[in-house]
C-alpha cells in the first residue's frame, strides 16, 4: 500500500456521513494529517479481529467484506453502505479485502474526534437571538454530534431487524425449508400468524376458498411475499416507543410510513417494472432512521416537548441513519437509496426510475388534500414523475387516481394497521 499528499476535493468528502458537517477550517485539520492511500487488487487492508483505533472511508473501487463464518459481500465505492466507515466495529469483524486497486482515506479516530469536539464547543459558546431559534440550534448539533460520535465508537444501538423475519430469512436461504417448515416460524409470533392469515384472504389475496392455516396462508402467498409481508408485520414493533413522551411521534410516523407503504403498492401496480409488495416495503422503511432518532431524543426529555426542535435533529440525521440500520440488516441498494434520497424533490438520476422515485412520488400524494401540500412542488413537476409510468399527474389528476385506488389503498393501510 502507498500513500500520495493528494486529497480529494471538500464536495466529495462531504458526501461521507462522518464529515459531511465539518467546517472548511476542520478539513484543513485533517488534511493535515490525512492523506490518500492507494491499495492494489489483493491487497489485505483490515484483519478482522483487529482493534486498530481509525475509520476507513472508500473513495474508489471495490472492496471484499469476508466475515469469519465465511459469508462475503463486494462493495463498490458507489454504494450507499460506503457512506459510512467500513468495518467499523471494534474488534473488526470482516477481512476487507481489496477487489480491484482501490482509493481509501484511514482517518484516526482520536483525530476525528478531537475535530467534533472543538465544532461542539464552538456550538455550545455560541448564542442565537431569539429563544426557540437558539434552542434548535443548540439541541439539534448537541444531538447530532453526539449521536454521531457514539455510532463511530459503537456506543449506539440501532434498531435490531426482528428475530421472526431474520429466522425466515434464513430458512429461504437455505433452499430446503418449504412452506410448512416457514408456517412454523411464523407461529412462533402469534400476532403476526394472525396477520398473515388475514392477508390471504384479504381482498388483495384471497381466493374463493378461505384460509385457516398459517401453513396454508403461505402455500397461497408464496415464500418471496411471505418473507416480504412478516418483515412488513415484524417493522411494527420498532415503531413502539420506549418513552411515553414519545408515543405521539411513533404513531403519527407509523401512520405515515403506512400511507406512504399503500401509496407505493397502489402507484406499482399501474408501473409493471415494479413489485408492488417491494414498493410497499420501500414505503414503510423510507423513514426507519427516524425511528432511531426518536429512540436516542429519549434521553432529552425537555428538549423532545419542543416539537421544532426536535424536527430539526430529525431532518438532520434520518437519511444518514436509515441507510446504516437497513446496510447492517442486509437490505438491498434501491431500499438504502430511498432512506438517503427520499426527501430530495428535485433527485434526477437518469431515465429510468427506481424505487425512490415512486417513494418520491408516494410521499406527494400522501400530502394531497392536506396543509403540506402547499409547502410541496407539484407533482408533475419533479424530475421522478417523468420516470413513471403514471400518466399525467396534475394535482387535479392526483386527486382523481387517488379517488379510484382509495379502496386499493383503504385495504393496504388496513393490512398494516392490524
Amino acid at each position: 500500500m502507498t500513500s500520495a499528499n493528494a486529497y480529494p476535493n471538500l464536495d466529495r468528502l462531504r458526501r461521507f456521513i462522518l464529515l459531511k458537517d465539518l467546517s472548511e477550517e476542520q478539513f484543513q485539520t485533517l488534511t493535515s494529517a490525512v492523506d490518500i492511500e492507494y491499495a492494489p487488487a489483493g491487497s489485505l487492508l483490515i484483519k478482522v479481529g483487529s482493534h486498530d483505533n481509525f475509520s476507513f472511508l472508500l473513495l474508489e473501487g471495490t472492496i471484499q467484506l469476508k466475515a469469519q463464518d465465511g459469508r462475503e459481500m463486494d462493495l463498490t465505492s458507489e454504494h450507499p453502505s460506503a457512506l459510512s466507515p467500513i468495518a467499523r466495529l471494534l474488534p473488526r469483524r470482516y477481512d476487507v479485502i481489496s477487489v480491484t486497486p482501490v482509493q481509501f482515506l484511514r482517518i484516526d479516530n482520536d483525530l476525528l474526534h478531537d475535530v467534533t469536539s472543538q465544532t461542539q464547543d464552538a456550538i455550545e459558546g455560541y448564542q442565537v437571538s431569539g429563544e426557540q431559534e437558539g434552542e434548535a440550534t443548540e439541541f439539534e448539533n448537541q444531538i447530532s454530534f453526539q449521536f454521531l460520535q457514539d455510532l463511530n465508537q459503537d456506543k449506539l444501538k440501532l434498531p435490531s431487524l426482528p428475530e421472526v423475519a431474520v429466522r425466515i430469512g434464513r430458512a429461504m436461504e437455505d433452499g430446503s425449508s418449504d412452506a410448512s417448515d416457514i408456517a412454523k416460524i411464523i407461529q412462533t409470533d402469534p400476532v403476526i400468524t394472525a396477520k398473515m392469515i388475514k392477508v390471504a384472504n384479504s381482498a388483495l389475496y384471497g381466493g374463493q376458498t378461505p384460509v385457516e392455516t398459517c401453513s396454508t396462508a403461505v402455500v397461497r402467498l408464496g415464500t418471496k411475499l411471505t418473507h416480504k409481508m412478516v418483515l412488513t408485520f415484524a417493522l411494527q414493533d420498532l415503531f413502539k416507543p420506549k418513552s411515553g413522551i414519545l408515543q405521539k411521534r411513533m404513531q403519527e410516523l407509523w401512520k405515515h410510513s403506512t400511507k406512504v407503504a399503500a401509496l407505493c403498492y397502489v402507484l406499482a401496480k399501474h408501473d409493471s417494472r415494479f413489485d408492488p409488495e417491494h414498493a410497499l416495503l420501500a414505503g414503510l422503511m423510507h423513514d426507519i432512521g427516524v425511528v432511531a432518532v426518536l429512540d436516542y431524543a429519549k434521553d432529552y426529555p425537555e428538549e423532545i416537548k419542543k416539537p421544532k426542535v426536535l424536527d430539526h435533529a430529525i431532518n438532520r440525521l434520518r437519511a444518514q441513519t436509515g441507510s446504516m440500520i437497513l446496510s447492517q440488516w442486509g437490505f438491498p441498494t434501491e431500499f438504502i437509496v430511498c432512506t438517503l434520497e427520499c426527501e430530495d424533490w428535485t433527485r434526477d438520476k437518469g431515465d429510468s426510475p427506481d424505487y425512490c422515485d415512486l417513494v418520491i412520488i408516494s410521499q406527494l400524494h400522501s400530502f394531497v388534500g392536506t396543509e403540506m401540500a402547499m409547502k410541496m412542488p407539484a407533482i408533475n413537476q419533479i424530475p421522478a414523475h417523468n420516470r413513471l409510468a403514471l400518466g399525467e399527474l396534475t394535482p387535479q389528476l392526483s386527486l382523481k387516481l387517488l379517488e379510484e385506488a382509495k379502496d386499493q389503498i383503504a385495504i393496504a393501510e388496513s393490512l398494516l394497521q392490524i
